[in-house]
């Protein structure tokens, strides 16, 4: 991917921490609709993403002696991702009264068995 786009990404991030501001403010009663679930999800992955992405990025830059190295950019997107999905099924499962420590833990084997088949693919 390209540099701009990751820089577009990041603008989402931004985007998505406003909106996930503007649903706990305004839509926190009890009778929540799933569209206000739903969205409210959708914008909690995208803050995620971007803040894993930024974190992998500068843990990656710090290992590398400060070599910015835009194949750490791929690797954190991919990782920051997956990460993202990872904590957000655990929201949806907690929210549905589902999320059992057996459900995470399968969970996040599968997200690392995930991992491991993207790193060989790429």
């Amino acid at each position: 991917m390209v540099w701009r786009k990751y820089i577009n990404g990041m603008f989402l991030g931004i985007l998505g921490f406003s909106l996930v501001l503007i649903i706990l403010v305004n839509f926190t009663s009890p009778s929540m609709g799933a569209f206000v679930y739903g969205s409210f999800f959708i914008c909690l992955f995208l803050l995620l993403v971007c803040l894993a992405t930024i974190l992998g990025f500068y843990v990656r830059r710090r290992v590398t002696n400060n070599e910015i190295l835009y194949k750490n950019l791929k690797n954190a997107f991919r990782q920051g991702t997956l990460i993202a999905l990872y904590f957000t099924v655990l929201l949806v499962l907690r929210a549905a009264t589902l999320l059992n420590w057996w459900d995470a833990a399968l969970l996040a084997v599968s997200t690392i068995s995930f991992d491991m088949f993207f790193k060989e693919k790429i």
